[in-house]
């Protein structure tokens, strides 16, 4: 188990805020040219006291040889409305233990691929909150690092965070006693001009060729709840899914599609090149899924 090593790697380099850059010089959202972290997803995306929640990423890693190790942080959110800014990282002098119960207690919740993410939300989560407050719930923040595996080693660790090698995210987590908790939504095929793509299987498209890009969310997790008003009046609502699109090559028309309209137009890139489809699904509720699928052109 190395993930004392990576996070006091991580902790000792210096955050260079000259790093960042441009907004005329970003690439479009819907390229993937270079490692990304597209979505969070949390199982169950809403959950109660005791219960253990498991997390999963997709993060893509275009042109990569050796794979991104993947670190998972949790801590309690900075401010009322749960937004927060991040997880502060351990010191590297805190960072002796070696099992997952002690890393737990310094917010370290995993660490891929050695250790799989998860958090069990302690029992006490909820105490002191007011009924309706406890249907409505809490907020958790999840963080996400992914950074090249020669971040493993002190030694050859960079002194300042390059970041056009290291992605990080996070995600807020739902503790609550809700009445209808959330579940994540299921995208259940991706199709290319009404041709489903099977998983596993690469589709052959023709180079400058325009194709439709659907896809079909299942209607079962598409669901009602109660919300709670400013008033303090139950109603019931329905979820507003919508999908972010991606491709690792080629040219999106929009990136952006709303349930139950999810068809994208895309224009296949050079010959020769293969590449990635990436559809992400948000229900506005916290819960997320994704379906993936790969092109080659001829």
């Amino acid at each position: 188990m190395r993930a004392p090593l990576v996070l006091a790697a991580i902790s000792g380099c210096v955050i260079g805020s000259d790093r960042y850059q441009r907004p005329r010089d970003l690439p479009d959202e819907w390229l993937v040219d270079r490692v990304r972290v597209l979505a969070v997803q949390a199982e169950p995306p809403e959950a109660a006291p005791g219960e253990t929640v498991a997390f999963s990423a997709l993060v893509p890693q275009p042109g990569v040889t050796d794979p991104y190790v993947v670190a998972w942080f949790t801590c309690p959110p900075t401010d009322a409305g749960g937004i927060g800014f991040g997880c502060e990282l351990p010191e590297p002098s805190d960072l002796d233990a070696t099992d997952p119960e002690a890393l737990a207690e310094l917010g370290v919740i995993g660490f891929e691929p050695f250790l799989p993410p998860s958090y069990t939300i302690p029992d006490d989560a909820l105490d002191g909150v007011d009924e309706a407050a406890r249907g409505e719930g809490l907020y958790q923040l999840v963080q996400v690092t992914a950074f090249p595996p020669s971040y493993l080693d002190p030694d050859s660790a960079p002194e300042e965070i390059d970041f056009e090698e290291v992605e990080a995210a996070y995600k807020r987590l739902v503790i609550s006693d809700a009445r209808t908790p959330n579940r994540n939504p299921l995208l259940s095929v991706l199709q290319v001009d009404g041709f489903q793509i099977p998983e596993g299987s690469t589709i052959t498209v023709e180079e400058g060729q325009t194709y439709t890009l659907s896809t079909t969310v299942a209607e079962s997790l598409v669901e009602e709840y109660l919300y709670l008003t400013d008033d303090g009046l139950e109603e019931w609502r329905t979820e507003e899914p919508y999908v972010n699109w991606y491709t690792t090559a080629g040219t999106l028309n929009e990136s952006l599609t709303l349930y139950p309209y999810l068809d994208v137009g895309w224009v296949a890139p050079e010959r020769g090149l293969t590449g990635t489809f990436y559809a992400v699904v948000r229900d506005r509720r916290g819960g997320m899924a994704w379906i993936t699928r790969s092109f080659e052109v001829l």
